[in-house]
């Protein structure tokens, strides 16, 4: 499948319609990108409906497709990822969350959280989240949602052909033109200060700068949405859309030959930052 059509996805675990999941759709059109706009989802279920959109259409998910090895043999959970998604699924986020505190509590501090495969060559934040369960939630509240619509995640589950998601991660992309915060959260500085930070990579997607030279073609309005918006949620779409078409471009979408399933791969984990930014 050669997509054309892209998807990017800022996700929430607890989406509403004042705090969406928003998708962002594109058309990759030679060596450029056009956003064709953004979509919101207010709650999981709108999610999940959206991604039964028929393909074909490639899209990467700002949120993690699997867990630590680690994680999952010392906890005695599920060894196949199908089975994975659906015991955490039933688990129940009050239940996830005291798991991993049990499991973290039992570790020496300095290893303290589990990594995968990908967050080491990445750099990347643990898949169980420094703050406290974060990404674990995500995983829990997304990966069900793309087993039941019955896409393929490569090198993780084969589903739709038509249909086939990534893992992205927008502050490996950002961190290519800043290391401040350009969302709001925890230690997030001036809501002032975030803003010109989104301009910035506005303006890096626009001339570039990011995922390896994908320009991105972007209206005025969503561009000054994209500004706008202090939680960042469509600015990480944005980002994951840019990723997104670098990959469509590299061979197995640019994973490794072999990864683990449990853990999958996030799409630019390897990628160098010369290769990020000119």
């Amino acid at each position: 499948m050669s997509a054309a059509r892209l998807l990017g996805v800022g996700f929430h675990d607890r989406p509403s319609p004042r705090r969406p999941i928003w998708l962002a759709h594109g058309l990759a059109r030679g060596g450029a990108l056009d956003l064709a706009g953004f979509e919101p989802a207010g709650n999981l279920a709108q999610f999940a409906q959206l991604l039964a959109a028929p393909g074909p259409w490639l899209g990467v998910f700002d949120f993690p497709l699997g867990l630590a090895r680690e994680l999952v043999e010392e906890r005695a959970w599920p060894l196949s990822w199908e089975q994975l998604v659906a015991f955490v699924e039933r688990l129940g986020r009050a239940a996830l969350e005291e798991n991993l505190r049990e499991f973290c509590d039992a570790r020496p501090r300095r290893r303290r959280f589990a990594l995968r495969a990908t967050e080491r060559v990445a750099g990347a934040g643990p898949a169980m989240g420094r703050l406290g369960t974060r990404h674990a939630l995500r995983f829990q509240a997304g990966a069900p949602r793309l087993l039941a619509a019955g896409v393929t995640i490569p090198g993780v589950w084969s589903g739709d052909g038509q249909r086939v998601a990534l893992e992205g991660n927008p502050a490996l992309a950002a961190a290519a033109v800043t290391r401040g915060a350009w969302r709001s959260g925890v230690r997030s500085g001036r809501a002032d200060v975030r803003e010109l930070e989104r301009e910035r990579l506005v303006d890096a997607l626009e001339r570039g700068q990011l995922a390896a030279g994908v320009r991105l073609r972007i209206t005025a309005a969503d561009r000054a949405a994209v500004i706008a918006d202090d939680r960042g949620s469509r600015l990480a779409a944005l980002l994951c859309l840019a990723q997104a078409q670098w990959a469509r471009h590299q061979d197995n979408w640019g994973l490794p030959a072999q990864c683990d399933a449990l853990e999958g791969w996030i799409v630019v984990a390897d990628l160098p930052p010369s290769a990020t930014a000119p």
